[in-house]
């Protein structure tokens, strides 16, 4: 077994924000420390204590514990899976977080990263915490080869929340490159499939998306994984769309529903009937879309969820030259949002239909249009696109045909990479 106490030790240094300098004083040398917690060399028992001492650690030297690895590791690499495939993961990261504690775990460095990757990718959940992710890049030259990927991965869904999305395709590229060659098991890569494919999705690369969440698919399907069957049809389905294939978005999304119903998981139909109303939307039939729409909000209950389909029932009525229907909606989003201020990219939207359908100020109007591409334009290239096309629009109406063809050539620069 190969022992962990250099990685423990750099990472609770860390964390406790330490110098070396600090720790090593009147114990062994900095540059003697500096070997230790790079595993380049294997201290006495006497110097480890009093190293352990200063941190606060309680760990045990004097105990094989070998024959335990194995069979912990199992348990920790079990209960992310359960978490994963069937996304109940609250409880489960409670579990994992008693591992910290645990001897078996703090004396052998392979079940160490392994407990840090684990607790990384429970960061990556909703309402996690991604501070093991910055933990593990100050033992990034201590992972093995699948950990790597793994890591990678995780790194990738930060920089994208970050906009960085330049180093964070270059990423995914490396993953693709190497996770063929890979011993990371068939569960945990058909998860990986899936988040690749959302990434790409993000990034605009719908046939990307599609290739990797197809194979996440299947995996899902054969072990009847329902809720990330469901997830896996969504993101497909939204591909089809922004490729402008109507008919298999719509098909996709009718598969998602038909899995939802048969297993009774209704609070997905509120994101699926509020995809599906986009589609009737975008191929001209209004009504249905309508229809749709006020099915979607009648089942959602998270307000930024229910936002989402007040701006769609705001794009109908709008669509439908239905004044009164517009500052109906318009109202009701505003009551939704109420004080909250994490709802900014509401406040674009709606300032748009005030301007155009309540205050009829196309002054305000041509403003508020500009605010929202300047906005958008960091992370929604759908809404960029949208609302560049309109400004040019007013734009020309106007006279000032120059600023309308500079919009005019945004919107054409997003569609052609959509194409």
């Amino acid at each position: 077994m190969e022992y962990n106490y250099g990685n423990l030790i750099k990472v609770e240094r860390m964390r406790k924000n330490m110098k070396q300098s600090v720790l090593a004083r009147g114990i062994c040398s900095i540059s003697y420390l500096s070997k230790i917690e790079n595993n380049q060399t294997s201290p006495s028992e006497e110097v480890l204590e009093l190293i352990f001492e200063r941190l606060g650690l309680d760990v045990p030297l004097y105990f094989d514990l070998s024959e335990q690895v194995e069979k912990v590791k199992k348990e920790i690499r079990n209960i992310l899976k359960e978490a994963v495939l069937t996304r109940k993961d609250e409880d489960k990261y409670k579990k994992i977080e008693k591992y910290l504690a645990n001897p078996v775990v703090n004396q052998s460095k392979e079940l160490y990263i392994t407990l840090m990757i684990t607790l990384a990718r429970f960061g990556m959940m909703p309402g996690g915490n991604t501070k093991y992710l910055t933990e593990i890049g100050w033992i990034e030259d201590q992972l093995g080869s699948d950990d790597k990927l793994r890591y990678i991965l995780m790194r990738s869904i930060i920089l994208f929340q970050s906009t960085d999305r330049e180093e964070a395709l270059e990423l995914l590229e490396q993953l693709n490159e190497n996770l063929q060659g890979s011993h990371i098991p068939d569960w945990e890569m058909a998860d990986i499939r899936y988040i690749m494919g959302g990434l790409y999705y993000k990034s605009t690369d719908y046939l990307q998306a599609i290739e990797n969440v197809r194979f996440a698919l299947n995996y899902f399907q054969e072990h009847f994984y329902v809720e990330r069957i469901i997830e896996c049809q969504l993101i497909i389905g939204l591909s089809f769309k922004r490729r402008k294939r109507y008919t298999d978005a719509l098909a996709h999304y009718e598969k998602a529903t038909k899995v939802a119903g048969a297993t009774d998981l209704k609070n997905y139909n509120g994101m699926l009937y509020n995809n599906m109303g986009d589609i009737y939307f975008l191929i001209g039939n209004q009504e249905k879309a309508l229809e749709y729409f006020l099915e979607s909000f009648a089942y959602k209950v998270d307000v930024k969820s229910k936002l989402y389909s007040v701006m769609s029932l705001i794009e109908v009525n709008s669509e439908k030259k239905n004044v009164e229907g517009v500052i109906e909606w318009l109202t009701k989003g505003y009551e939704l949002m109420g004080e909250r201020e994490d709802l900014q990219e509401f406040d674009y939207h709606f300032e748009i239909y005030v301007s155009c359908y309540r205050e009829f100020d196309q002054v305000k109007l041509v403003n508020s249009l500009k605010k929202a591409v300047q906005y958008f334009e960091a992370y929604d290239e759908f809404y960029t696109n949208k609302y560049a096309l309109w400004l040019a629009r007013e734009l020309r109406e106007n006279g000032k045909y120059k600023l309308a063809t500079e919009y005019y050539e945004k919107s054409i620069a997003i569609m052609s990479r959509w194409d």
